[in-house]
């Protein structure tokens, strides 16, 4: 029986155990994140990047996110944040004095 036969038929249940299923789903989030990181011409980080970067901790960036300093999008269950909100973060901190 092929693919087309069994979604044309609707009485079939599938059986799956909950690991491969999370595993299905984590392999489809990456494959769309991917692609929609493929289409886009603007630079973005991943959080830890973004934590690398200006060499601070989870809980900061989570705070910036909070107060509106910095926006996130999120793909799946991973976190980007696009060059225009980093150059931002810098400009900021450059004003307050404390990134040179």
């Amino acid at each position: 029986m092929n693919i087309e036969n069994l979604i044309e038929n609707k009485n079939i249940n599938i059986t799956i155990n909950v690991a491969d299923l999370l595993d299905f789903a984590q392999t489809i989030a990456t494959k769309t994140a991917n692609s929609i990181l493929e289409k886009h011409t603007e630079k973005v980080y991943t959080r830890n990047e973004v934590i690398e970067k200006f060499h601070i901790c989870s809980a900061t960036l989570w705070r910036w996110g909070k107060l509106g300093l910095i926006k996130s999008k999120k793909i799946g269950k991973r976190q980007y944040f696009s060059e225009n909100e980093i150059k931002k973060i810098m400009e900021n901190l450059e004003n307050k004095g404390r990134v040179k």
